[in-house]
C-alpha cells in the first residue's frame, strides 16, 4: 500500500471517528436526568446539555418548607441533575471514542 493510501484510509477512519463522536454527542445531549427531591418533596428534570425541562413540586410536601429552605432544595435538586447529565454525556462520548480508539 502506498503512502498515499495510508493516508487516505487513516483520513477516512479520522473522519469517521469524528462523525461517530458527533452523532453520539448530539444524542447524549437530548437525553433527560430526573433528580427526585428529599421528602417526597418533587423532581426536577434537566437535558444533558443543561436545560432545565420540568419542575414538579408537591403543594402538600411543599408546606413543610420555609420559603429559603425550598428554594435551596429545589436548586440543589437542580445542580445534582445537571451534574449527572453530564457526567452520563462525558461517558457517552467517552465509550465512542474509547471504542472507535481515538484517544
Amino acid at each position: 500500500m502506498s503512502y498515499q493510501d495510508e493516508l487516505y484510509h487513516l483520513a477516512r477512519e479520522i473522519d469517521a471517528t469524528v462523525a461517530a463522536v458527533e452523532q453520539a454527542a448530539t444524542s447524549a445531549a437530548r437525553d433527560r436526568v430526573t433528580w427526585t427531591l428529599p421528602g417526597d418533596l418533587g423532581s426536577v428534570t434537566v437535558t444533558a446539555g443543561g436545560e432545565l425541562v420540568d419542575v414538579s413540586v408537591d403543594v402538600a410536601a411543599m408546606k413543610d418548607y420555609s420559603a429559603p429552605s425550598l428554594s435551596r432544595q429545589l436548586l440543589l435538586g437542580i445542580q445534582r441533575a445537571e451534574e449527572t447529565a453530564a457526567q452520563r454525556y462525558e461517558t457517552a462520548i467517552a465509550a465512542v471514542r474509547d471504542e472507535e480508539r481515538l484517544v
